[in-house]
């Protein structure tokens, strides 16, 4: 905090750390340090799939080394590269994804990110799972969690991504930290706009 109360920002901090002999870092280095030192995340199986919303697929099944939870990758096309690449982060939500009982649309998201992907020939839809989830309709139960923000950015940089443009119907996503995994969002397009 600043003397007069208000929350120290990055200047400040620096000439705190300065006047005490302290180091500092940020959030970045943090996450930079951990996709050095730590891999929460590893491919347990792949294979190839057939779907109804696009045909056929790559599929891989990753495990979170520290909860167990398994998230499924879905891929189409040639991911190297410099071009960007289509990408799909969804979270996984019982009561907007099958029960439909968020806001008018939402339900068929995910179908709708791949049949996108699937006309474009190249991209990747990601669904993460949280089995320690609750399901409460009148809460909320969107695990839209920082862990699997980490997660996912580990599951993009494992399969050689860096430029993303994502796919969402939610406003500008804010997303901090996806440098640190060697990541970039150049930009974003609504799901079912061709």
């Amino acid at each position: 905090m600043n003397e007069d109360g208000s929350m120290s920002r990055l200047p400040e901090l620096v000439a705190f750390a300065q006047k005490h002999g302290l180091k500092i870092g940020t959030i970045s280095d943090l996450i930079a340090y951990r996709r050095r030192h730590d891999n929460l995340v590893r491919v347990e199986r792949s294979q190839t799939v057939s779907s109804e919303f696009g045909g056929e697929w790559d599929m891989r099944i990753y495990s979170d080394t520290t909860h167990g939870d398994e998230h499924i990758v879905l891929s189409k096309g040639d991911l190297s590269g410099d071009a960007p690449v289509l990408v799909r982060m969804h979270a996984l939500d019982p009561m907007l994804d099958i029960a439909g009982t968020g806001h008018s649309g939402r339900a068929d998201e995910f179908r709708d990110a791949m049949t996108v992907v699937a006309e474009e020939g190249r991209g990747v839809v990601v669904l993460l799972r949280d089995t320690a989830m609750k399901l409460d309709p009148e809460e909320g139960s969107s695990p839209k969690t920082l862990r699997q923000y980490g997660l996912g950015a580990q599951i993009l940089s494992s399969l050689g991504l860096s430029k993303l443009v994502l796919l969402t119907n939610s406003p500008t996503p804010k997303v901090v930290g996806l440098d640190a995994y060697g990541l970039e969002i150049v930009g974003t397009r609504k799901i079912g706009d061709a």
